[in-house]
């Protein structure tokens, strides 16, 4: 058995934390570093105090604050924090999730800047959370209690911490800044505050998790946001140039990687909206398929193929009246959810079979496939697919995103 590390231990606690990586608490300070000397500096959800040590580096005579649940995060943020910072920490044991919050730090005042790392899960529902919501002003960012997660009641409770002008800097998960249903939070966000950047950082900037984080850089009630500065980071490149997005775009995702591939031009470029595209999802789940009588073509089946070409089961005339999704000669499959679903492309050249619902079947018209299939299967195709996917470990294109992805048309 793998010996389990220090930092799967501390999360052993079902705190649903991830533990901050030295690099991102420098990133944070380079992109704030021109910021005007914060007096008060909020760490909420501070755990093993990266973020809060960072900052109190660069700004070793304010105030820090910080605050978690956790019992045994106080000597070692005290021991840390006095190291580097020369003035005054103070430590609060307390439930952020608790709308009094704003009560318990009154003596404090309003903060000046606040980082924070939040737990990546959807809690249970507490009618505190609504009153948390409204009282940032953030009540319409969650259509229902079903999209309230941990991350937006920290990000609500930061902003009702920090002075108007004042600075926060949320460590924020793929879905928040991605997802489809993440669009009112992100709408809100940008029409109430100006969100300044955005920095997608690399897998494994946690310990012992690959999940695809951001730095969100807001700052609250500056004004709606016009423009957002988009930069990813990785260890070997450092910073990249930046790609600046209108409001709408951003509404749409924030993520760079995504923009990125949307800057392609040229009159060869398209997308499978453009070619008239019909994609539809496979019917049959996984255990369906295990005791299945009959041909079904699942993600693990792109081993067997030959440079995408896919060669299924004979016809089979009653697969046709299962109203199942079949796949036919022309068609071009394409892993919906899969951990290396940018390289599971493919073209049926003949036969048939039924699709699980980790397959997308996409039927073009005729004389657009080759060169669709191709456009997919290319290393730009392949980038593309890895943009727009979502999740942690296994990830997940959505339809939309799919139908807009751009593509380099050639010859076939």
């Amino acid at each position: 058995m793998k010996p389990q590390s220090k930092f799967s231990a501390i999360r052993g606690d079902n705190l649903n934390r991830f533990y901050t990586r030295n690099t991102v608490g420098d990133l944070i300070v380079q992109q704030i570093s021109e910021l005007k000397h914060p007096c008060k500096i909020l760490d909420l959800g501070a755990g093993d105090g990266s973020l809060s040590t960072a900052v109190a580096k660069t700004w070793n005579n304010s105030e820090i604050v910080t605050v978690d649940i956790d019992l045994g995060c106080k000597e070692n943020l005290r021991t840390k924090i006095s190291k580097v910072n020369t003035s005054f920490h103070t430590h609060h044991t307390h439930n952020v999730f608790d709308y009094h919050l704003p009560t318990i730090l009154a003596e404090h005042g309003e903060f000046d800047l606040a980082v924070c790392n939040p737990p990546f899960f959807k809690p249970e529902w507490s009618c505190n959370f609504s009153d948390i919501l409204q009282s940032a002003d953030m009540e319409d960012s969650c259509p229902s209690a079903a999209d309230v997660t941990a991350e937006i009641i920290f990000l609500s409770q930061n902003l009702r911490l920090v002075k108007n002008g004042g600075a926060i800097v949320l460590i924020a998960p793929d879905g928040m800044l991605t997802g489809h249903r993440t669009i009112p939070l992100r709408r809100s966000l940008l029409s109430k505050h100006r969100v300044d950047c955005v920095i997608q950082l690399p897998s494994h900037s946690f310990h012992d998790t690959e999940a695809r984080c951001f730095l969100l850089f807001l700052t609250k009630n500056a004004g709606s946001t016009e423009y957002v500065k988009l930069l990813s980071y990785n260890k070997d490149a450092g910073l990249s140039d930046p790609i600046f997005i209108n409001r709408d775009d951003a509404t749409k995702r924030l993520d760079y990687e995504y923009h990125a591939t949307q800057k392609s031009d040229g009159d060869n470029v398209t997308t499978l909206r453009q070619l008239g595209a019909e994609i539809k999802r496979g019917s049959i789940s996984t255990v369906e398929a295990r005791q299945a009588y009959f041909p079904i073509f699942h993600t693990s089946d792109y081993n067997n193929t030959e440079d995408g070409r896919i060669r299924l089961s004979p016809p089979m005339p009653s697969l046709l009246e299962k109203r199942l999704v079949i796949a036919e000669p022309g068609d071009i499959l394409m892993a919906r959810v899969d951990r290396k679903l940018h390289n599971k492309v493919g073209i049926v050249v003949d036969g048939q079979a039924a699709l699980t619902d980790c397959v997308y079947r996409v039927r073009l018209p005729a004389h657009t496939r080759e060169k669709a299939f191709k456009a997919l299967s290319s290393i730009k195709g392949r980038i593309g697919l890895q943009a727009i996917s979502k999740g942690v470990s296994a990830r997940l294109v959505g339809k939309a995103d799919l139908l807009d992805l751009p593509l380099e048309m050639v010859d076939a």
